[in-house]
């Protein structure tokens, strides 16, 4: 119990202060690897790989869907909601029949997702982290907007 409370709080100061963008990027990455491993898993007969990935995989897109604001009224927007939410209710039909071409649409989507991101949204420039002054406090007081993020 302790051992697991101390792996997340490290994995939680690992990403924490993290730059929004990258965290997309790497659930985008862990989301394709959990896609593959899943159908590793269907084609070894491994149902224990195949539902373990596949539930990694359910639980990255429904963080990368929680961070799309849902208040954001634009079209890319909406698009990822819609997008991220038909993922979602495909997903789960794979541990029933075992449809690899579930998995194969996912990856697809996904892997677009990820070309897009690197090539659109990782290489516009970033703007500077506001150093606070020395003895203030308002670098610990900065709001966490990771969630309210508009991908």
């Amino acid at each position: 119990m302790v051992a697991n409370s101390q792996v997340s709080q490290y994995l939680n100061n690992h990403y924490e202060g993290m730059d929004p963008k990258q965290l997309i990027l790497l659930l985008y990455k862990g989301a394709i690897k959990r896609i593959r491993l899943a159908r590793e898993g269907i084609e070894e007969g491994n149902i224990k790989k195949r539902g373990e990935n596949l539930s990694k995989a359910i639980a990255i897109i429904s963080e990368l869907n929680a961070s799309v604001d849902p208040k954001a009224n634009d079209d890319v927007s909406q698009f990822l909601i819609n997008l991220y939410t038909a993922i979602l209710v495909e997903l789960p039909k794979v541990s029933l029949d075992n449809d690899t071409e579930i998995l194969d649409r996912t990856e697809a989507y996904i892997l677009k997702l990820t070309e897009i991101w690197e090539n659109e949204v990782m290489t516009k420039a970033t703007p500077p982290k506001k150093t606070p002054m020395p003895g203030s406090y308002g670098a610990a007081n900065e709001k966490n907007d990771f969630h309210s993020f508009a991908v």
